[in-house]
């Protein structure tokens, strides 16, 4: 399927096809060949709303497989990929010039680096699933919400112990932070604090030099090795591609690893390439592995985009609302060194998040591993 075969459509009525109602009113993309064969193009106004009757001819499974998975592997490696020496080598502080002046340049274009999956939610997979004859799994059960960490530096992990674990305590909460094992010196005392206390640990790639997802099937298979035992150390049961860079090669070389990937955004906006993502925010098998999607924008994309943080909040609040009514799993990703939310306003905007959550009876906070059984998957 072809991007530039994706039309926009803004969904005014589903014929009364209850498990599809959220939709109702949301913009999402679909295939111009599946619009043709199951006749809805028919019922699509010059405005671009489709009002659809209860006898319409219902998509197949096959067609959610297709749209979930159009853009959701980065097969190109980007620029930091390819660099003689790893892109880690330059300070965090400069990337973060750099990742800001992209951004900002960026943020009013949409229109060309999220022509799909949009940004900052797009849930198009879901609505084609939930007009099949297959129900959700999960459309009987609180929406999970699960707090994840990617801990690049020895600053991350620091920051996760002092400032977000107690936060996430409070709130009656526990995370999952992805560690990258083989790039610094681990302090072991930090990370056994965080299994302790009952949060989870994850493995986060190899060196973050990224890389790992576009080597040969050796040299991959060699950097995956290389944290077996860390991962052994801590059970970990996830991994996370560094700057989200996944292929279908490296998730089959993770289904014999690990019990799940998370590495796919539901919209990937500008980072770490332009227009990535599944369009879903429900957990799938990809390539032999349960994948969990990262439903929520991330801290550094919205961070380098030019959003306060609390313009933030208020989008994370708004996005978890939106994936609630589509009964999918509220999936957060944030970084925890000072230039990305281990700050004082990115902290109180977290907390913001964790107290909205934590009073809303349609959430509740849960782990991967529930979240993957929850969606009836292996």
């Amino acid at each position: 399927m072809d991007v530039s075969r994706l039309e926009r459509v803004v969904v005014g009525s589903v014929g009364g096809r209850e498990p599809a109602v959220w939709a109702e009113g949301r913009t999402v993309s679909l295939s111009s060949e599946l619009l043709d064969r199951t006749g809805w193009r028919r019922f699509l106004d010059a405005s671009g709303t489709l009002s659809l009757p209860g006898d319409v001819e219902i998509p197949t499974l096959d067609d959610v497989v297709r749209l979930r998975e159009q853009a959701a592997f980065t097969d190109h490696p980007p620029a930091s990929s390819r660099l003689p020496v790893s892109y880690q080598y330059v300070p965090g502080w400069a990337r973060a010039i750099v990742g800001a002046s992209i951004g900002r340049l960026n943020r009013s274009r949409t229109g060309h680096w999220a022509r799909f999956p949009a940004w900052p939610l797009d849930l198009s997979a879901d609505f084609v699933a939930d007009m099949t004859s297959t129900a959700s799994p999960m459309s009987a059960l609180r929406t999970p919400v699960l707090l994840t960490h990617d801990i690049d530096s020895p600053e991350g992990l620091e920051r996760l112990v002092a400032d977000f674990l107690p936060l996430e305590e409070q709130a009656g909460a526990r995370s999952t932070s992805y560690v990258v094992p083989c790039a610094w010196p681990i302090e072991y005392a930090l990370a056994d604090a965080v299994v302790s206390r009952g949060h989870d640990i994850g493995v986060h790639g190899y060196d973050h030099s990224n890389r790992t997802a576009f080597a040969d099937a050796a040299e991959r298979g060699r950097r995956l090795d290389a944290a077996a035992a860390f991962a052994d150390r801590y059970r970990s049961t996830g991994y996370r591609a560094p700057s989200l860079l996944r292929t279908r090669a490296l998730l089959r070389d993770l289904a014999g690893r690990y019990r799940y990937d998370s590495s796919i955004p539901t919209s990937g906006g500008l980072f770490p390439v332009p227009n990535n993502g599944c369009a879903s925010a429900r957990p799938f098998v990809a390539e032999g592995i349960a994948e969990l999607p990262l439903s929520m924008p991330r801290d550094g994309s919205l961070r380098f985009l030019g959003h306060s943080p609390g313009e933030i909040a208020a989008l994370w609040i708004s996005c978890a609302d939106a994936i609630a009514r589509a009964r999918g799993v509220v999936v957060l990703l944030t970084h925890c060194e000072r230039r990305f939310s281990g700050n004082v306003a990115m902290l109180a905007a977290y907390r913001t998040l964790l107290e909205y959550i934590g009073a809303d009876e349609r959430f509740a906070f849960s782990s991967p591993l529930q979240a993957i059984a929850s969606a009836g998957l292996p």
